[in-house]
């Protein structure tokens, strides 16, 4: 199901506004992945967020393309994680040679 973020009207936005957007959208059959500074990620078909929407006046929605993202890990744990790799795979090379 494709995933939709609404923005608010106006900046800074108040929790009230922004928990009241969220029943809202609940309640009109949305699902409520993620709220983040103001903005709501919401989950729901193309008829269903032209419906929150329009009880929202004044938010505006966009579809969601960056998708979620694992963490990325720094340089130093990957030299890490390689030098761990190359240790196991040259003890088990010196096992086979015994």
């Amino acid at each position: 199901m494709p995933q939709y973020v609404f923005y608010p009207p106006q900046l800074p936005v108040d929790r009230k506004v922004v928990t009241a957007a969220r029943k809202l959208a609940a309640s009109l059959g949305a699902t409520v992945v993620r709220t983040v500074a103001g903005s709501i990620l919401l989950e729901a078909t193309p008829a269903k967020a032209a419906q929150v929407a329009k009880a929202l006046p004044g938010w505006r929605y966009s579809v969601e393309t960056q998708g979620h993202r694992l963490p990325e890990h720094s340089p130093s744990k990957l030299v890490r994680a390689a030098d761990i790799d190359k240790k196991a795979t040259d003890s088990r090379s010196r096992e086979r040679v015994r």
